[in-house]
């Protein structure tokens, strides 16, 4: 089993979403999909179908409480198997962060214990770059998305933090999220975040910015259900596919959802 981890190093990028749209996606095509919160915001398994917070989850895990996070997992309708972050206190925050702090290799280790196949993958949302949270996804991954909306202060923010998120080892790459080509602003922001990361960020496909995607979520539904054909479901397809063509370990595959249908 490998293991992505999506990191944003700016609040609202869309990292969330994006993380769990991936994993139904990514279930969809026959893979064994695991999706862990790692951010105390605990709003993935919104996402993903819970109608409620769960309370308990891997923050209670990592705060040391005797809550074994295998049995606050679930499995959604597509499939994904999910462990919710849980709500948490201020102080089992402190408590947990401090022992991520000790033990750098608490989340790899709990991964491992997934018994799930090589086509196997996890998926972990955590909370912004740099934190305890994040450290601990960019240890455990084989694969590193850097998820950024294509504003000034973001891709600066990126630029800044990327040379330490390359000193992990895992492959990196950065996923442009709500793109809108029509603002001069956002090519100019990428120009500045092309020259920091160089090939990073040559991910072939970026996710246009579609004002239905809250609207569907809103109503507990995906965007690529209700409108398949727009542009922004067209390139989540397409990251879907180029992640499922890297599990397998295919290399220079065209990332075009119009070259694998979507199943």
């Amino acid at each position: 089993m490998k293991t992505v981890a999506l990191i944003s190093t700016v609040g609202g990028a869309g990292r969330t979403t994006m993380a769990a749209a991936l994993a139904v996606l990514l279930a969809r095509r026959g893979r064994p999909v695991a999706a862990a919160d790692l951010d105390p915001q605990n709003m993935l398994g919104a996402h993903l179908g819970l109608d409620t917070f769960a309370r308990a989850g891997l923050g209670q895990a990592m705060a040391g409480q005797g809550v074994p996070w295998q049995g606050t997992t679930w499995r959604n309708a597509d499939g994904v198997l999910f462990a919710p972050h849980g709500e948490t206190t201020l102080a089992e925050r402190t408590a947990y962060e401090a022992r991520l702090a000790r033990e750098p290799r608490w989340l790899a280790d709990a991964l491992a214990r997934i018994d799930f196949s090589e086509r196997g993958v996890a998926l972990v949302d955590t909370a912004r770059f740099p934190s305890q949270q994040a450290a601990q996804a960019v240890r455990a991954a084989d694969l590193v998305l850097c998820v950024t909306p294509p504003e000034p202060a973001a891709c600066a923010t990126l630029a800044r933090c990327f040379p330490s998120l390359r000193q992990a080892g895992a492959l990196v790459k950065v996923v442009v999220n709500r793109l809108n080509p029509a603002r001069e602003m956002q090519r100019d922001a990428l120009a500045l975040l092309r020259a920091a990361v160089g090939d990073a960020l040559e991910l072939a496909h970026r996710v246009h910015f579609d004002a239905a995607m809250p609207e569907s979520l809103a109503r507990g539904a995906w965007l690529f259900d209700e409108a398949p054909h727009s542009q922004a479901s067209h390139d989540l397809h397409g990251l879907a596919n180029w992640i499922d063509a890297w599990l397998d370990g295919i290399v220079g595959v065209d990332t075009d959802v119009d070259s694998e249908q979507a199943r």
